[in-house]
């Protein structure tokens, strides 16, 4: 029976650090449906506002910017999430941002 128990404990456990769509809660953020005169120093101004905030990478995918942006703590990053999924940039030309949690953390320079 405490097997058991322990092993529910676990799933409970991982099930909190999920989001709705099953992926882990990840302390570095994957941002898309940036508008592709997006620069980084627009999307840094945005994102040095919210606490935790350490590093952004932006990349052209197909010709369109994305971004990861990385936090010190999962739960300095899921604020930021909250926060900005939807809104848009002034640069944008298409609807608001969309954010989800990278598959994994960002790798240090």
């Amino acid at each position: 029976m405490a097997r058991f128990l322990e092993v529910q404990a676990r799933q409970e456990d991982q099930t909190e650090k999920t989001d709705i769509e099953g992926a882990q809660h990840c302390s570095t953020l994957f941002i898309a449906n940036l508008g592709p005169s997006c620069t980084e120093d627009e999307l840094k101004q945005v994102l040095s506002q919210y606490p935790g905030f350490n590093a952004l990478k932006v990349r052209a995918r197909s010709g369109m910017p994305v971004a990861f942006a990385d936090f010190e703590e999962v739960e300095q990053a899921n604020e930021a999430k909250n926060a900005l999924q939807g809104s848009s940039l002034p640069s944008s030309d298409r609807g608001g941002m969309h954010i989800e949690y990278a598959r994994s953390k960002m790798r240090k320079p």
